[in-house]
């Protein structure tokens, strides 16, 4: 698999886990810390079944990729947020 296809695969699966998130927990930061904590653990969990054994460097995997879920789930919330605002 392409290095692309690999990380426009990535960004759907977190914009896909945000989206749940944020339609089923009202409060915003709280969905989205659970979004970005579930993506860590997608990616973690599949790199696991990938490999057969959880990468060395999985703690340095974790951080940067909870920051950037994070930031996705950010702003795939905006709009819920906005009209759960307005409402």
């Amino acid at each position: 698999m392409s290095d692309t296809t690999q990380i426009l695969l990535l960004f759907a699966s977190w914009i896909l886990i945000s989206l749940g998130c944020h339609t089923f927990i009202k409060h915003y930061f709280m969905a989205s810390f659970v979004a970005a904590t579930a993506g860590v653990a997608g990616v973690l969990y599949s790199g696991y079944l990938e490999l057969g054994y959880l990468d060395p460097y999985w703690h340095i995997s974790s951080i940067t990729g909870f920051f950037m879920a994070g930031i996705v789930a950010l702003v795939v919330g905006l709009p819920f947020r906005i009209t759960r605002t307005i409402k």
